[in-house]
């Protein structure tokens, strides 16, 4: 199971049993939540930084290459996810299906995005065009440290 579960059974059963009993030491369970939650709150900062960096990067790459800020959103959804739905940078832009369709055509044709599927099904990724050092900001690994840890 994914994040903390298998450990918060654990603790659970440690703490817990068939009946209330306020003789039962609560400690485990304090510590366990307070580390969960520091983890968490690392991991978001995490995500936060790690999306401004990619964009601060992608819009440092659109000044460059004449890809307006609009068109970053798109670029920045490929760096963060793995890829960009037309309907979705429409809908994160307010454009129009004919705005957001002429806007991913350009990038297509600009080779930082490339195309795959049709129709409602199509979605684009990172074309060969994309800036590499911005997936490899994306993609950077990092470790959860606890703060707790003698």
């Amino acid at each position: 199971m994914p994040g903390n579960t298998w450990e918060y059974y654990k603790v659970l059963r440690e703490v817990g049993g068939p009946v209330r009993s306020p003789e039962r030491d609560t400690l485990p369970w304090i510590k366990f939540n307070l580390l969960a939650y520091h983890q968490q709150a690392q991991r978001v900062q995490r995500r936060v930084d790690r999306s401004n960096e990619c964009w601060m990067q992608l819009m440092d790459a659109a000044e460059a290459g004449g890809i307006t800020e609009r068109q970053v959103t798109a670029l920045h959804e490929v760096a963060m996810t793995g890829r960009v739905r037309r309907s979705r940078y429409e809908k994160a832009e307010a454009l129009n299906t004919q705005q957001a369709t002429r806007d991913m055509q350009a990038l297509t044709r600009a080779g930082l995005l490339t195309a795959v599927g049709q129709a409602k099904g199509r979605y684009y990724v990172a074309g060969p065009a994309f800036p590499e050092e911005v997936l490899a900001t994306a993609r950077r690994p990092h470790t959860i440290a606890d703060p707790y840890a003698a």
